[in-house]
């Protein structure tokens, strides 16, 4: 829920900054990809809503995370997000931020409180067409992307003079995704299909309102980074940096080989039962390992695939296509049992319906 009070709102080396780009213009792209800010409500010291055993901080970083993964695994765009861990962020400081950026787009997410149901979206009352038009595109295909997982009740196409709505100098749009202290609504958000599907709806959204048809997404398609919430995990012999520019995302998970699996795991929810391409994204260092096994479990059993990460970093690395079962589970592991030396690294997967 959305307030405008302050208070609702080496191992290895440091990391690099992306080069600007240039804008989008009255929906006509440049030569540069457009730069969409996504701003997850709340976090650290200022949890949002809770209810139901829920934190509003906590799922609108879930769905924002997917929501950056979805538009870089389908579309040329530039992302950039006010938060992508659970740290502080005051409303001036993800408004200035996204503005100095130069933002083509600002979309900021939310979890709803009061006791209603449903979903609600909201644009500034004065806004402009373009905001108008984002709006319009966002908020049917957020509602159809809920209700392909869940009943969800419409509450419109909203106005509000929220700071973020008012304050940026571009287009945007706020959503509040359910409401945190109903028990339906709840019980909606605490299922990772129906996260997924909101993240997917914002990013259909998005696509249309910057016309993003050059590229056409395939039928599912999905990134999970090694922080992305609820989706990977790693034991405490795991360390994490931000040493490699070729990482995907603000870091990457890094382990000594050992004789033993100890792997990290990616967690994914495979809509439907069906050839998938797997794919694998890492930083490559010479002092990195030359054998790093991947574990995929398919439908038939699993299956191991070993990656030179000494060489083609910051690509993604097919590791083939396989039949995998229908199901939200431990999917891909990275493990430490290798018998070459240097660090195994867990940094990104792809996972393609084909």
């Amino acid at each position: 829920m959305f307030g405008n009070s302050a208070m609702r709102r080496r191992a290895l080396l440091a990391g690099v900054v992306g080069a600007a780009v240039a804008p989008v213009l009255g929906g006509r792209a440049q030569a540069a990809a457009p730069k969409v800010y996504i701003d997850p409500g709340h976090g650290g010291s200022d949890s949002g809503a809770i209810g139901n055993g829920l934190q509003e901080k906590n799922l609108t970083l879930a769905i924002s995370l997917q929501l950056r993964d979805i538009l870089k695994a389908n579309w040329n765009v530039d992302v950039r997000m006010s938060r992508t861990t659970d740290i502080t962020r005051s409303l001036a400081w993800r408004t200035d931020d996204a503005n100095a950026w130069g933002a083509n787009i600002f979309v900021s997410v939310h979890i709803n409180s009061g006791g209603g149901t449903g979903f609600e979206s909201y644009r500034y009352p004065t806004a402009s067409a373009a905001a108008v038009n984002l709006h319009k595109a966002l908020h049917p295909r957020i509602l159809s992307g809920m209700r392909s997982v869940g009943t969800v009740t419409d509450r419109g196409l909203k106005t509000a003079n929220f700071h973020v709505l008012r304050e940026t100098r571009m287009p945007a749009v706020l959503t509040e995704n359910l409401f945190i202290d109903t028990l339906a609504d709840a019980n909606l958000l605490k299922r990772a299909a129906f996260i997924t599907a909101t993240a997917r709806g914002h990013a259909q959204g998005i696509a249309a309102h910057l016309g993003l048809t050059g590229v056409a997404p395939p039928a599912y398609s999905v990134i999970v980074d090694n922080s992305t919430a609820g989706r990977f995990t790693a034991g405490s012999n795991w360390g994490t940096s931000a040493y490699s520019s070729q990482r995907y995302g603000a870091d990457y998970h890094f382990a000594s080989p050992t004789p033993a699996s100890d792997a990290a795991w990616f967690k994914v929810d495979i809509p439907a039962a069906g050839n998938y391409r797997i794919e694998v994204r890492h930083p490559a260092d010479p002092g990195y390992n030359s054998t790093t096994p991947h574990v995929i479990v398919t439908s038939a059993g699993t299956r191991t695939v070993n990656v030179d990460q000494r060489v083609n970093g910051g690509v993604w690395r097919s590791l083939g296509t396989f039949g995998l079962a229908a199901g939200d589970r431990d999917l891909i592991a990275v493990s430490r049992w290798s018998s070459s030396s240097g660090y195994v690294v867990a940094d990104a997967v792809r996972v393609t319906r084909v």
